[in-house]
């Protein structure tokens, strides 16, 4: 099967659990909804499963008017972004403008993840920039790491499983986009191959990559436990790790089109699952 776009994953509350999509709009900020939302503890500072594993149990999914809806166990819970104030974020070392929610909503939180939280929004018109080192200038991101968009392929998802020994989930691995098709019937499509790819073309839109993506330790938790599988970290660091001594696997992405866009609420173009893509070695 020609290579083409074979699953489309949204993550609205950043570091929380994964929604499957089979369609998307995409805008500057990335997939529609995706990491618009972040948790932060007392002193504004964000909060993944990097220090609350436990992030990942909590199951959300965008409503309209900058609303999230929070499941815990059988509770369930609706955010509504209160669009008349702003409070001080910091991601990193970007600190934001971003929109807080009622108190309610943040006891609750605070007593599901046993520690005092805060639930932002990231406003229509952010202006967070991605490192233009890698990206150029003009392009920009909501609560993701630092880049909009993570690209895997399959390939390396199925040799990966093979050396570990048994079918891995590719939620572990967090990515947005993930390329499905007959990677391994040439060389330049094997595993791992998108390491050497500068461009792809899904459907319509035409995607950078401009950065591998370094991992911590959150591949090593399981996605429906959140508990540490023994000697995961080990093993990818033993497949992955790179001359700087960063293990990398998957790529950051940015979409070319959303270069110097101003309006953050423009729709660029839609993702469908089943896209065919177009894989460019030159950016040209």
């Amino acid at each position: 099967m020609p290579l083409h776009l074979s699953q489309l994953w949204q993550y609205p509350l950043k570091s929380a659990a994964a929604t499957s999509l089979q369609a998307a709009t995409v805008y500057a900020h990335g997939l529609e909804q995706d990491r618009r939302w972040l948790l932060v503890d007392t002193a504004g500072e964000m909060l993944t499963q990097r220090q609350q594993p436990h992030l990942g149990q909590l199951k959300v999914h965008a409503v309209p008017d900058a609303g999230l809806t929070l499941t815990w166990s059988a509770q369930t819970i609706t955010a509504q972004a209160l669009l008349d104030q702003l409070e001080t974020v910091r991601v990193w070392s970007d600190r934001m403008l971003a929109h807080p929610v009622t108190e309610s909503v943040n006891q609750q939180l605070s007593a599901w993840l046993g520690q005092a939280v805060r639930l932002m929004y990231c406003p229509d018109q952010a202006a967070r920039p991605v490192d233009p080192v890698y990206a150029g200038m003009g392009q920009h991101t909501a609560f993701s790491d630092g880049f909009p968009l993570l690209l895997l392929t399959q390939a390396s998802l199925d040799a990966l499983s093979l050396a570990w020994g048994q079918p891995l989930d590719v939620r572990r691995f967090r990515p947005n986009l993930v390329i499905g098709g007959e990677c391994a019937a040439f060389a330049a499509f094997a595993a791992f191959a998108e390491d050497t790819w500068s461009s792809v073309q899904i459907g319509e839109l035409l995607f950078d990559l401009v950065k591998p993506c370094s991992r911590c330790v959150i591949p090593s938790l399981d996605p429906d436990t959140q508990q540490p599988t023994a000697g995961f970290a080990r093993f990818l660091a033993a497949q992955r790790r790179q001359a700087d001594g960063k293990v990398y696997l998957g790529q950051n992405v940015i979409l070319r089109q959303a270069a110097m866009v101003t309006d953050f609420r423009q729709a660029l173009g839609r993702l469908q699952v089943g896209d065919p893509v177009h894989v460019f070695f030159d950016k040209g």
